[in-house]
């Protein structure tokens, strides 16, 4: 049995984005890293660079495009993403479900998506791009962001393949 990691992507169609759940590939694997053997890792393939960004409370960050294929970590907080093209939207909140995958860049999306931080506290978040503009390895569970489960603490952005 694999487990592999699901994260809302927001990703695009025919120029227009939209928000898909994926899982990451391949899955899981036992670590034999030091300071990590035998715990459950999984790669997210190369990146470039990372920034830490400090959020005001009830801040808005407009319509925009991710400015590069990015993961996006919200640590703490709350953010709101919606579509200028649809009536979906994507609430995430900081910490361990806080991570999802930007990929609506300028040559792929032409009006991006809207993100607020609509809550009393400050939200803090990493931007992590992949090196070359690169799109993990994935396999798109189904449109529109992902939903998780009253599973175990631990399980409940995973999926289990065959």
């Amino acid at each position: 049995m694999t487990y592999t990691l699901n994260l809302t992507t927001i990703a695009t169609h025919n120029g227009a984005s939209v928000f898909e759940c994926w899982a990451l590939t391949p899955g899981f694997v036992t670590s034999s890293q030091p300071g990590t053997v035998g715990a459950s890792s999984l790669q997210l393939g190369n990146l470039a660079n990372a920034s830490y960004s400090i959020l005001p409370a009830n801040f808005s960050a407009g319509r925009h495009n991710a400015p590069n294929v990015q993961y996006v970590v919200f640590l703490s907080g709350l953010a709101q993403i919606t579509l200028p093209n649809s009536t979906a939207e994507a609430w995430v909140v900081g910490g361990e479900q806080g991570l999802i995958l930007a990929t609506d860049i300028p040559a792929l999306s032409t009006f991006g998506h809207i993100t607020t931080y609509p809550s009393f506290v400050e939200t803090r978040a990493l931007q992590i791009p992949t090196e070359d503009g690169a799109i993990p390895p994935h396999t798109v569970l189904h449109s529109g962001p992902c939903v998780y489960s009253e599973e175990p603490f631990g399980k409940r952005s995973l999926t289990e393949l065959d």
